[in-house]
């Protein structure tokens, strides 16, 4: 038997439920415009509901006014945008000179009525080609507009110029550094340690900066919200750690001949890293051009022919070591299977590879490297060995360095660049031969060479959309430049290796750098230096000036 059941459901009249659904309408509108602007409820929906005649609107105006720590450019923008907001004749916001219901200031600490529009910091800078690193003694710096200069002289003793071509004043001096907002930073600037803090390792290295806008009254505090929407195409973003990246970049690493007999008297396989491993591993990555593979049985000998023993793994890892470069011409001195193996073994460590590898195709390779939102693509290149026809370069049976041509290159480019945000090209180039017959300084392995050209050749990655071009086959560090939309540094010396004769082979520097949001914002150059001992470290203050020193030297 089928029984039909039947809901006793109450009909609500037509009209009944329409009113319903428009009050509620009405109230969520009402809602609305309360959160945001009150000029629309008190005029349009006055007017909608009949409660008011036609021509009566109730609708605030607030003036603003400006510190002196915001500068008149910015000023201009905002009142030109803000102006736009009216109803019929009348002005939302009115500019007056002091004393307006909004204050928008730049300052060091905030209040409860204070809506942040932006937070960052002035930072202190030189030229990129600048030998001096620090603010001391300085009573004097540069700023770009007036709005930086009433901030500094609020917050500091210093007596600030404004300085309109600041990157033509710093390259002609080094007498006056400037300060700059950290986001103009940029590679062609030299970060300057502040009270012996580097901004990029501690944010104490600069003066903090909030852009700040203020009103009395809390009942009012919504207006501020709409300053801030409408003003948000013109408000830099906020500095967040969590989008800097920062990478390590070293020299040659040959733990052979005379170091590995240090090694072994030692007995201690990290015996090279001692005095540098602490700075070496304080980055995201790491990175070294090891150019010797590591071989079972291998003992310390004198000849040309480099091996390494296995357990000097231990010094790449106590490093820090991410990134191995194969580019070097001495990965195959036991044969191409040593080479091969040392890749494996690589491998097993959690260490990644580029411009060399197990045959032609992987060390072609491009490596790519995702720090903190940063993506950096690794290329390596022999350009000699290439031009030599030498056993170093990989083949498709064999292991070894990554080869060169000028399409290869322009092609790898291109590829990198519509995959990553930076583009990284380190070269083993022919080596200057740095070895005079005594211990002195030898000026011409601080440049270039000219033959073959290493301008030429180095110049063409960064043409062809490099950011950074390094090269990594120098034993005695080279110069470096600025160039196009990039930065070279023609050789950065030895890492670890045991050329103590001359000081030119036993200087070195490490480049870090600094990498934010998709931007190369800085490379800091690190002299060091090692001794008798073969146990690589920081330069002092003095050897470091000597090195920079010669690199300008070689740059003019």
């Amino acid at each position: 038997m089928n029984i039909e059941v039947k809901e006793n459901v109450e009909k609500v009249p037509f009209l009944k439920k329409f009113t319903i659904i428009l009050v509620s309408s009405l109230i969520g509108i009402l809602l609305f415009f309360l959160m945001f602007d009150r000029a629309y409820f008190f005029s349009g929906m006055s007017q909608i509901l009949g409660l008011y005649d036609e021509d009566i609107v109730v609708y605030d105006t607030f003036t603003i006014s400006f510190s002196g720590t915001v500068d008149d450019g910015f000023k201009n923008e905002v009142m030109e945008i803000l102006d736009e907001i009216s109803l019929g004749d009348v002005k939302r916001f009115q500019y007056v000179d002091a004393g307006g219901d909004i204050l928008i200031t730049n300052t060091q600490e905030t209040g409860e009525r204070d809506l942040v529009l932006t937070d960052t910091y002035l930072v202190p800078v030189g030229h990129v080609y600048w030998i001096r690193d620090d603010l001391d003694d300085v009573n004097e710096v540069y700023v770009q507009n007036e709005g930086d200069r009433n901030f500094l002289e609020n917050v500091s003793d210093i007596t600030v110029i404004v300085q309109d071509d600041l990157l033509g004043a710093l390259e002609n001096s080094e007498d006056i550094p400037a300060f700059i907002p950290l986001y103009d930073l940029s590679f062609d600037y030299k970060l300057l340690t502040m009270g012996g803090e580097y901004f990029l390792d501690n944010m104490e290295g600069g003066f903090r900066k909030i852009l700040t806008a203020q009103i009395d009254s809390v009942d009012d505090f919504f207006i501020l919200t709409v300053v801030q929407k409408n003003i948000q195409d013109l408000i830099k973003e906020s500095f967040n750690e969590d989008g800097l990246a920062k990478i390590n970049m070293t020299g040659v690493t040959a733990i052979s001949r005379d170091l590995a007999g240090k090694i072994e008297a030692s007995g201690n396989d990290e015996y090279p890293a001692e005095n540098i491993w602490e700075f070496l591993s304080d980055a995201d990555l790491t990175h070294t051009s090891n150019e010797v593979s590591f071989v079972e049985g291998c003992t310390p000998g004198t000849s040309m022919r480099f091996c390494s023993a296995p357990e000097y793994l231990a010094t790449l890892l106590k490093s820090g070591i991410d990134i191995v470069e194969l580019t070097g011409n001495h990965n195959n001195d036991y044969g191409a299977d040593s080479n091969y193996s040392t890749i494996e073994t690589y491998i097993e460590n959690g260490i990644d590879y580029f411009g060399g590898g197990l045959d032609d195709g992987d060390a072609a390779d491009i490596l790519y490297k995702e720090v903190n939102g940063n993506m950096i693509a690794f290329l390596g290149y022999n350009y000699y060995d290439t031009i030599l026809g030498t056993g170093a370069i990989a083949t498709a049976s064999h292991a070894g360095a990554n080869s060169y041509s000028e399409s290869k290159l322009k092609n790898d480019i291109a590829e990198a660049k519509d995959n990553a945000d930076i583009v990284i090209v380190d070269f083993q180039f022919q080596e200057c031969y740095s070895y005079p017959p005594s211990d002195i300084i030898y000026p011409i392995c601080y440049k270039p060479l000219s033959s073959p050209d290493q301008r030429y050749v180095f110049k063409l990655a960064i043409d062809d959309g490099a950011d950074i071009v390094i090269g990594t086959q120098a034993h005695q560090p080279q110069t470096y430049e600025l160039y196009g939309g990039g930065i070279i540094f023609y050789g950065l010396g030895n890492l670890y290796f045991d050329q103590t004769p001359w000081i030119g082979t036993r200087q070195g520097m490490v480049l870090t750098h600094y990498f934010y949001n998709g931007r190369h914002i800085q490379t800091k150059v690190t002299p060091t230096i090692y001794d008798d001992d073969m146990q690589t470290r920081l330069a002092t203050e003095e050897e470091g000036d000597l090195l920079l020193e010669l690199l300008k030297e070689a740059r003019d």
